[in-house]
C-alpha cells in the first residue's frame, strides 16, 4: 500500500511539473566570444525561464555538435534558480571547422511551441595542428533565420590598445550579464546570433521523461531476457564524497536513480543485490538524439594564407592564457550522506590488526562473526528488540555495497578511518535490511578494497564544476609592469549592475564586440551589441 502511494505521489510532482512547463522552458546562453582555439575556454551564463519565473528544472545539458550531428563534447550542468554560469574546455582533438554549441534541460525540447526550448549558437573552433577538411560547395538552401543582438550606440568606436575605458550604459536599468571579445571574422553573417528549435527534426513516438526538479537522474536499463520487477539494484555515486541509491526496474527494464543534491563524483558503480549473477546494466544517455533538419547545413570555414597573422594572435593568446591568466575551482557545499550511526570507531585509536574479522571480533561487540554454512556472516545486534539478526546486514565501504562477506573477512583495514554500525532495521527505498555495517576510507578509495566481481564501474557522463575567474579581465595583474596581456577577451562578468562597463583593452589589435544581455522590466529578454576597433 505503501508503494502504491508513494508512486502516485511522485506521478502528481511530475505532472505538476509538466503543467509548469506547459508553455515551454526557454532557454538562453550567454557566451564570452564565438571564436577559439583547441585547449581554449569559452565562458558561458545559462539562463532557463519558464514564463517570468525561473525553471524548476534543477538540471541542464550542454553539447557541442559537428557538422555531421555527433557529439564533440556533452556536460550536465547544475542549475541554480534557473541558472548557472560556467566555462568549456574546447577538447585537443578537434579539426578546424564551426561546431553548433546547444543547450537544453530534460523537458524543454517536449515544449517546442515557442521554439527556444533548445538554444543553439555556431562557434567557430581552430586546431593549428589539424586545418578545416575538405567540405561540399556551400549551397544556403535553408531560410532559417539566426535571431541577432539588436545594435546599439557607444560613444568611440576606435580605442587605443593598452588603455583603459570606461563605456556607458545607461539604457540598463537592471543587472546585465556583459562580455567584450574578439569579433569571428570567419561566420557568415548569416549564421552569426543564435537560433531556436526549429533547426531540428520533430521528435517522434511517444517520448517519456521524469523533470529534474531535484537533481540529475541516472537513466539505466535492465538487459536481461525477462524482467525481474522486485529486484533490486545499487548505483554509488564516487568523489570527494560517495553517495548511494537504488531502484527497481520496471516492466521494460528501465531503472532511475536519482542523485539529488549530489553534484560532484568521478564514477559510478552499479550492482544487483542479486550479486553473485551476472550484472546486465547498462546506463543510458542523458542527452536528447536531436536530430538536424535536412536543408540546415554549417557554412564552411575557409582560411587561406592572408589570416596568419590573425591566426598567430590567437595562438599567442591561447598559449599565454594558462599560464598567466588563472581559472579558481570554486568549491561545492557538502551534502548530508549516509546514514546516522549507533556507535562509531575511529580505527586509529586501536591497535591495528591485519584483516577486517579480527578487528571486529576483538573491538565491535555489537558484530557477531560466524562461520555459517562454510560462509562467513555478519550478524549484527538488534538493538530495540534486544536481539540478534541472522542475516547479513548492508555492508559499505565508501557507500559501494559489498556482498561478498569472506572477502571483507580478509581483508586488511590499514586504510579505512572509520567503522559505524546501526543496530536496527534499516529501510532504504523499499528494501529493508538487518542493519548496517559502514567503512569509511582515508582517501575515499574503498580502502584499497578490490571492487566486486560482478559490479560494474561506469565511466559518466560529468558534472561540471564550478569556476571563477580571479579577475572578470581574464587578467588578475592588469597594469603591471613586464606582464605579458595578448587577452583576446578583454571582460567578461554575468552579474554586473553599475551603468558603466569598466575594462582594458590588450596588446591585440582589431575588431572586437560588446554584447549586453538582461530581463527588462516587463520580463523579457533583452541582448544587445556593438563593435569598435582596438588600434595602435
Amino acid at each position: 500500500m505503501m508503494r502504491i502511494i508513494k508512486l502516485i505521489f511522485i506521478l502528481l510532482l511530475s505532472l505538476n511539473a509538466f503543467g509548469q512547463t506547459r508553455d515551454g522552458e526557454k532557454v538562453f546562453a550567454h557566451l564570452s566570444k564565438n571564436i577559439c582555439l583547441v585547449n581554449d575556454q569559452i565562458w558561458f551564463s545559462l539562463q532557463v525561464s519558464n514564463g517570468n519565473e525561473p525553471s524548476p528544472s534543477k538540471i541542464a545539458y550542454v553539447e557541442l555538435i559537428d557538422r555531421a550531428s555527433l557529439p564533440v563534447l556533452q556536460l550536465i550542468v547544475p542549475l541554480y534558480e534557473g541558472k548557472n554560469d560556467g566555462v568549456l574546455e574546447i577538447p585537443p582533438h578537434l579539426e578546424s571547422d564551426h561546431y553548433l554549441l546547444r543547450f537544453y534541460t530534460r523537458t524543454s525540447p517536449l515544449h517546442d511551441k515557442n521554439g527556444s526550448g533548445v538554444y543553439n549558437q555556431l562557434v567557430t573552433i581552430i586546431n593549428p595542428k589539424k586545418g578545416p577538411v575538405s567540405q561540399k560547395p556551400f549551397q544556403a538552401k535553408s531560410t532559417y533565420k539566426f535571431e541577432k543582438a539588436r545594435d546599439f550606440h557607444i560613444p568611440e568606436s576606435r580605442l587605443k590598445k593598452n588603455s583603459e575605458i570606461q563605456m556607458p550604459l545607461n539604457f540598463v536599468q537592471n543587472t546585465y550579464r556583459i562580455s567584450v571579445g574578439i569579433q569571428n571574422p570567419y561566420l557568415p553573417e548569416n549564421f552569426q546570433g543564435f537560433i531556436g528549435q526549429e533547426i531540428y527534426q520533430p521528435l517522434e513516438g511517444e517520448i517519456r521523461v521524469i523533470p529534474e526538479l531535484y537533481g540529475h537522474i541516472v537513466h539505466g536499463k535492465n538487459l536481461a531476457t525477462e524482467i525481474d520487477t522486485t529486484e533490486t539494484f545499487f548505483l554509488s555515486a564516487h568523489g570527494r564524497q560517495s553517495v548511494l541509491h537504488s531502484a527497481k526496474p520496471d516492466q521494460e527494464g528501465n531503472l532511475f536513480f536519482e542523485l539529488g543534491p549530489l553534484k560532484e563524483y568521478e564514477f559510478l558503480i552499479a550492482q544487483s543485490l542479486n550479486y553473485e549473477k551476472q550484472l546486465n546494466f547498462a546506463p543510458q544517455s542523458p542527452f536528447w538524439n536531436l536530430k538536424l533538419i535536412d536543408d540546415f547545413v554549417f557554412p564552411p570555414l575557409n582560411l587561406n594564407e592572408g589570416d596568419r597573422k590573425f591566426l598567430e594572435m590567437l595562438m599567442l593568446a591561447a598559449q599565454l592564457k594558462p599560464h598567466f591568466y588563472p581559472v579558481k575551482r570554486a568549491e561545492q557545499l557538502p551534502i548530508v550522506t549516509g546514514f546516522v550511526a549507533d556507535r562509531t570507531y575511529l580505527l586509529d585509536d586501536y591497535s591495528r590488526f591485519e584483516n577486517m574479522e579480527t578487528t571486529l571480533r576483538e573491538y565491535v561487540p555489537e558484530v557477531l562473526v560466524r562461520r555459517q554454512n562454510r560462509s562467513m556472516v555478519f550478524k549484527l545486534l538488534n538493538t530495540p528488540l534486544g536481539g540478534l539478526f541472522q542475516e547479513n546486514p548492508l555492508i559499505l565501504i565508501d557507500a559501494m555495497p559489498v556482498f561478498d562477506t569472506g572477502e571483507l573477512a580478509k581483508f586488511d583495514p590499514k586504510d579505512i578511518e572509520k567503522l559505524e554500525v546501526l543496530t536496527r532495521e534499516f529501510s532504504f527505498n523499499e528494501d529493508k535490511f538487518s542493519g548496517v555495517l559502514s567503512l569509511t576510507s582515508f582517501q575515499n578509495d574503498f580502502g584499497k578494497f578490490e571492487l566486486p566481481k560482478n559490479a560494474l564501474y561506469l565511466n559518466y557522463w560529468p558534472i561540471l564544476q564550478p569556476k571563477k575567474l580571479e579577475s572578470p579581465h581574464f587578467n588578475p595583474k592588469i597594469g603591471a609592469a613586464n606582464y605579458p596581456d595578448f587577452r583576446t577577451c578583454l571582460l567578461w562578468n554575468p552579474e554586473i549592475s553599475s551603468s558603466q562597463a569598466r575594462f582594458f583593452t590588450s596588446e591585440i589589435t582589431g575588431k572586437f564586440e560588446i554584447k549586453v544581455s538582461f530581463v527588462d522590466e516587463t520580463g523579457m529578454l533583452q541582448f544587445l551589441q556593438s563593435s569598435f576597433d582596438i588600434i595602435d
